[in-house]
């Protein structure tokens, strides 16, 4: 079950993002325990990024000369609902954060910076250091993740008749992020990572919608839209740098937002955008429930990706290694070669469990060489 030499994606373990610390250094220390079994390593999103893209509307949204709000939290914070059958069920989805519209008058919206470049090219200074001093293991990467087109505007904009234009103001700020990043950090020493969440929050409910304002869409409109968008954000990224795809079901209130009857989503998902890229995609990430299904990795068997890894998100401290151990078994049913994770990021769980965490991500990795190819 060991990476092979087809393969860019060395490690047996992919961190998905955020970790709950208070600084880089504390992520990348905690991330760097791992040593090799990891191909690349991110800085935690600490800081005001622990709440994923509500680093949006606080760093640029809010600031925007040819934004306007049309609705913000009431006292100024953005705040996760319970994870309930009333908060989370299609179509009634409370807004718990702020949303925008561009001004009257505005024909062509454009976003200077988004912040992750400055972001990153910080970070990559500690990643950069840590390495040098033997803490992170040598061959390890820097990796950025970063909210994809939808992800990063649908839930913000409340006009929908407004979203192509916010979409491409988000997509060429994004792809100039990108290419800021290359200039601060060598191509070869670094990873990018597309988060999916709203997309696929968006997909999985089929031709309902999650938020009232959304605009009524069949699945296949959907689909189109956002795979669309994300082969967008692929442009112009160097060959060198290690790219992958996280499909998210969302950890907003919890996980998962929306029901995950098998990867059916994923593998389709994986199918389409991985060749429609234009260049090399190094992995896609699938989450797995505590207690998959029969069948639920069935769609495996129709995964048509090349040589682009697979990670599933077999990782759950709630039944540690036994479970884990019992999932991978299930998973090489349908596929010989696949790394480990959890099902997304940690940045908003108890600190104290990392660690445990952790050393559950480097047991289950261990699992993967016992097991027999199917």
């Amino acid at each position: 079950m060991a990476a092979t030499q087809k393969h860019r994606m060395h490690g047996n373990v992919l961190l998905v993002g955020s970790m709950p610390f208070e600084t880089v250094e504390d992520a990348l220390r905690s991330g760097a325990a791992l040593g090799t079994d990891v191909t690349c390593l991110p800085d935690g999103e600490v800081g005001d990024r622990q709440f994923w893209v509500t680093f949006l509307p606080t760093r640029t949204y809010s600031r925007h000369p040819d934004l306007f709000e049309s609705r913000s939290p009431d006292d100024g914070f953005d705040h996760q609902p319970d994870h309930d059958t009333t908060t989370m069920r299609p179509g009634a989805a409370r807004e718990f954060h702020w949303t925008y519209q561009v001004k009257d008058g505005v024909d062509a919206l454009a976003f200077d910076s988004l912040g992750y470049a400055d972001i990153a090219k910080e970070s990559y200074a500690t990643f950069r250091r840590l390495r040098d001093e033997g803490v992170i293991a040598p061959g390890v990467r820097f990796q950025v993740s970063l909210p994809a087109t939808s992800s990063g505007v649908d839930q913000f904009f409340d006009d929908p008749e407004q979203w192509p234009m916010v979409h491409a103001a988000y997509a060429r700020a994004m792809r100039a992020e990108i290419a800021q990043m290359v200039l601060d950090i060598p191509p070869d020493d670094l990873a990018v990572q597309f988060d999916l969440a709203w997309e696929v929050v968006d997909m999985s409910i089929g031709d309902e919608r999650y938020f009232p304002f959304w605009p009524q869409a069949t699945f296949a409109q959907k689909f189109a839209r956002h795979t669309d968008l994300l082969v967008d954000l692929c442009v112009q990224i160097p060959e060198e740098v290690l790219l992958g795809f996280h499909w998210c079901y969302g950890t907003w209130g919890g996980w998962p937002m929306t029901e995950m009857a098998d990867l059916r989503l994923c593998v389709d998902l994986s199918n389409d955008t991985v060749p429609r890229a234009g260049r090399r995609v190094d992995y896609v990430h699938m989450p797995v429930p505590v207690d998959p299904g029969p069948g639920f990795f069935a769609p495996l068997r129709d995964l048509d990706i090349g040589d682009t890894r697979v990670y599933l998100g077999l990782v759950h401290h709630e039944d540690g290694i036994e479970g884990c151990r019992g999932r991978i078994a299930l998973a090489s049913e349908v596929l010989d070669d696949f790394g480990v994770a959890a099902v997304c990021g940690y940045g908003r769980e108890d600190r104290s469990q990392v660690a445990g965490v952790l050393d559950l991500h480097r047991a289950c990795a261990a699992e993967l060489s016992d097991v027999p190819p199917s």
